[in-house]
């Protein structure tokens, strides 16, 4: 009996990362009582690290896990051990995946050269900041956040490609942090940026290993129930669908994520035509519909997706990550904010623990009066993303970001971690969705900064998608106008889209979280 007279046999690359996935695996197995024997096997994609090629231009698929496939159908190994992002689709005939891990981190992470770190700018790097990767999913949503960035081809193992950045020519570099966390790598002489989604979508089943066996052999099939996590495998082979109905390979500008919220399947894809493309993205709650059904409605809705004209509530300009994605992909595009703002003088006595900021205009119009080396020993707060940066630009840190676009969560997360009394600076007609629901800390106040009003004099607008960022705008449009049937209606937020239903508006799109790459996920 395998495992039990003779031992399971485990092809594995020789990498430090697929070792350590090897014997992770081997382990679980003795655990369980199996003999286990380890035979490392080399690959054309370790030969590749060596060789002056970005791995997207090299012919074919499958060139990390080939020669494992091979050595399988020829029976000298009995289980092959991969990284299931790099696994192709397809596999030789004769060939199944028996079993899938509990997902690992499964996000990306930057790392930083302390001295090129610039806290005012998205995702913390300098202008024009050489980055290293070899991934066309990577360098496509990275230079569509930050088109200065300069990219350049990144090889070799995890620990070589965290030492070409100590040593070479490099201002920063991206990988996989579950690589990262597995072999425990020291990263403490850098700066580090999680990548996580939906900002930045990672790539189908990254974080997650993958079982080979042959296809008729039972014993190996009981063997990797052991292996298996249900709740992984669900997820893993949607991810691992889409990949394939994209027809695409691991080098494919393609990130794809799947998450379990509360009774919910989330879904985001983001697809670029080439690693210099601005991709498509989108986002799906999904039901209990196939995974193959499920996938060909998501892949074949952002095939066809139609070019139309949009319209933004929004003071923004032309080089906004929004405007871009849009234009990118043929939209025609204007915006123009529903709404007038004036600053209100405060008086602030710095006797606050928190700052928390619910705005990009709170974070303005506090700080255009108050000087911000005064408080240094204040953490600040905000509410998503998006206002998070506005504190960045000033070269301040921020000790707590809101996730999504549930208040109630978010207030939650918030009361979780601070103490001490708490300031919002915000605007006269503030909702207070967060202060209204903390329930552990109650030394809270209101500082208005600003007030808001609808502008008196706007026009119609005609174009065929209305994308509203706050409920004022929605007040201020519909106040004196309707949609038309041909016009589809896009919200920044929960609170947005309830000022929309108060004026009648149906089939509103909710953005999952509010965030112009959020935006675009409901456009596409």
């Amino acid at each position: 009996m395998k495992g039990k007279s003779t031992p399971v046999i485990i092809g594995t690359r020789g990498s430090e990362l697929a070792l350590w996935q090897a014997n992770f695996t081997k382990s679980v197995l003795e655990n369980n009582g199996l003999q286990v024997e380890l035979k490392i096997i080399k690959t054309k994609g370790d030969a590749t690290q060596q060789w002056n090629l970005s791995f997207d231009k090299i012919e074919g698929k499958g060139f990390f896990t080939k020669e494992l496939e091979d050595e399988l159908l020829a029976g000298t190994i009995d289980l092959a051990v991969h990284s299931c992002k790099d696994l192709p689709t397809e596999f030789p005939e004769g060939l199944t995946i028996a079993a899938y891990s509990k997902r690992a981190n499964p996000f990306d992470i930057l790392l930083i050269r302390k001295e090129s770190v610039d806290e005012t700018k998205v995702l913390k790097l300098k202008e024009n900041a050489i980055v290293g990767t070899s991934s066309a999913r990577r360098k496509a949503q990275l230079v569509a956040y930050r088109p200065d960035f300069v990219l350049q081809d990144l090889r070799g193992n995890v620990p070589t490609r965290v030492k070409k950045l100590a040593e070479e020519n490099y201002d920063a570099i991206v990988l996989a942090s579950a690589g990262l966390e597995r072999l425990n790598v020291d990263l403490s002489a850098f700066e580090k940026v999680a990548l996580t989604a939906p900002m930045i979508i990672p790539a189908p089943a990254q974080g997650v290993l993958a079982f080979q066996i042959r296809e008729e052999d039972s014993e190996l099939k009981k063997i990797c129930e052991l292996l298996n996590d249900e709740a992984s495998n669900k997820i893993t082979s949607l991810e691992r669908q889409i990949l394939h109905d994209f027809e695409g390979g691991c080098q494919m500008p393609l990130g794809v994520y799947t998450e379990k919220i509360e009774n919910d399947v989330h879904v985001w894809i983001s697809q670029a035509a080439a690693w210099n493309a601005f991709p498509k993205r989108t986002h799906h709650v999904v039901s209990d519909e196939s995974i193959t059904v499920v996938s060909e409605k998501l892949v074949n809705q952002m095939k066809n997706t139609q070019p139309s004209s949009v319209f933004i509530s929004s003071d923004l300009n032309d080089n906004d990550y929004l405007v871009r994605g849009l234009r990118a992909h043929g939209y025609s595009v204007n915006y123009e904010s529903f709404i007038e703002f004036k600053q209100v003088d405060v008086d602030f006595t710095y006797d606050a623990d928190w700052l928390f900021f619910s705005s990009k205009n709170g974070v303005k119009y506090f700080f255009n009066q108050i000087d911000t080396s005064k408080i240094a020993a204040l953490k600040i707060a905000a509410i998503n993303q998006g206002t998070a940066q506005s504190v960045y630009e000033l070269g301040l840190q921020v000790d707590f970001i809101g996730q999504g676009s549930d208040l109630y969560k978010i207030a939650e997360d918030f009361d979780a971690v601070a103490s001490g009394k708490i300031i919002f600076p915000q605007a006269k007609k503030s909702m207070q969705s967060i202060q209204k629901n903390l329930m552990r800390n109650t030394d809270v106040e209101s500082l208005i900064v600003y007030e808001n009003s609808p502008k008196i004099s706007i026009s119609k607008r005609n174009e065929e998608l209305l994308i509203f960022t706050s409920p004022m705008s929605v007040e201020a449009y519909y106040s004196k106008f309707n949609s038309e049937e041909f016009q589809q209606i896009i919200s920044i937020g929960q609170t947005t889209s309830k000022k929309l239903r108060e004026f009648s508006v149906k089939n509103i799109k909710t953005a999952f979280e509010p965030s112009n790459w959020s935006i675009l996920d409901k456009v596409f």
